[in-house]
């Protein structure tokens, strides 16, 4: 078994907490959360996070079944339809 890092064993003592909890028909909302990227013409960007901005981000994408990065071009994509906004 290949060794975990800080990141991993403190989701890993998370879960086996029970401190994780069902949201539901999960398999559905992957795939309408899926349907958002799918299909889009892709361009790489490179963006400076903090790292405990990327921890919370890492952790809820696990949270919701979805790799950090197909949420943050959710956030995105749902920022410039005007489906959530932005208080600055």
């Amino acid at each position: 078994m290949q060794k975990l890092d800080k990141f991993e064993e403190e989701i890993l003592e998370s879960v086996e907490s029970g401190e994780w909890k069902s949201k539901g028909d999960i398999d559905a909302r992957l795939k309408e959360l899926q349907s958002i990227v799918k299909d889009q013409k892709k361009r790489a960007i490179s963006i400076r996070i903090s790292e405990n901005d990327l921890y919370e981000l890492k952790k809820k994408s696990l949270e919701s079944a979805i790799p950090y990065q197909n949420l943050i071009q959710m956030l995105v994509h749902q920022f410039v339809a005007n489906k959530i906004k932005l208080s600055v």
